[in-house]
């Protein structure tokens, strides 16, 4: 009885090893000693890495030495921000395959993926992406390369948001209750016609901006039961004084993420 018992154990013994925790020293060394040769290969010396981390992550000096110490271990959104290094956060850790169990699976699972569908995607014409959850389960992202959103918006996504579309100024192009994209980087009208979202005292109101010839802009909502208004000036939200009446520029709306 007592080896049976014993043989019955094994499995879940051999999971709980598979499942090393965040704080296992192996873990974290591995990590460490990954992170620092991705940096070292990108031509960074050793001396300005923690600096590199800290500016471009938006972490701590103290936390991102740590993290080349292995002495710690990014959460999972910092991990997600690690992209930003030019690193693959993936290939940080030191197993692919322990990921892969624990926090990563893609968007087409391997049961549902026929020969046509299977061709497309090792030919490159279709890709499926990769899905990663925190432990938690608090947060789910769908990874997407940098590569694309260079193409799409010319630089990765620092500095983009995202919030929802309230009400129907934009309807039916943007409907109410739309994710948003918003790149927060553009506080100025660059575009003619371009939708931005904008702060007006404590509400964000998302509508389409235009210049006038004579000075100013035109405010307008895509829905026309809703009039245009004009304004003579445009703020941006980095501005430290101002007056609460004036309207501000969170950033230009780059996609809305809707059905179609």
């Amino acid at each position: 009885m007592a080896v049976a018992q014993r043989k019955r154990a094994a499995p879940a013994d051999a999971a709980a090893e598979a499942r090393k925790p965040r704080t296992d020293p192996r873990r974290l060394k591995a990590f460490a000693q990954r992170l620092n040769l991705m940096l070292g290969e990108m031509g960074l010396p050793e001396r300005g890495r923690a600096k590199h981390i800290k500016e471009r992550v938006g972490v701590s000096g103290t936390t991102a030495a740590n993290w080349l110490r292995g002495q710690s271990y990014p959460s999972f959104e910092e991990l997600g921000r690690m992209g930003r290094l030019g690193v693959n956060p993936v290939l940080l850790f030191p197993d692919a395959a322990e990921l892969a169990r624990t926090s990563a699976r893609t968007s087409v699972a391997a049961s549902a993926v026929s020969k046509h569908l299977a061709r497309l995607i090792g030919a490159g014409e279709v890709m499926a992406l990769p899905q990663l959850q925190s432990d938690d389960g608090e947060w789910d992202h769908t990874a997407v390369p940098n590569g694309l959103w260079q193409q799409l918006f010319g630089h990765d996504l620092g500095g983009f948001v995202v919030l929802r579309m309230k009400g129907d100024a934009m309807a039916e192009r943007i409907r109410d209750g739309a994710p948003l994209l918003l790149d927060t980087n553009m506080t100025q009208i660059t575009d003619d016609n371009g939708i931005y979202a904008l702060l007006l005292g404590e509400a964000v109101i998302v509508r389409r901006v235009q210049r006038r010839l004579q000075g100013g802009f035109v405010i307008a909502c895509d829905n026309p039961s809703i009039a245009s208004e004009t304004v003579d000036r445009l703020g941006s939200h980095r501005e430290v004084s101002g007056s609460a009446r004036n309207l501000l520029v969170l950033g230009r709306v780059a996609a809305a993420v809707q059905k179609l």
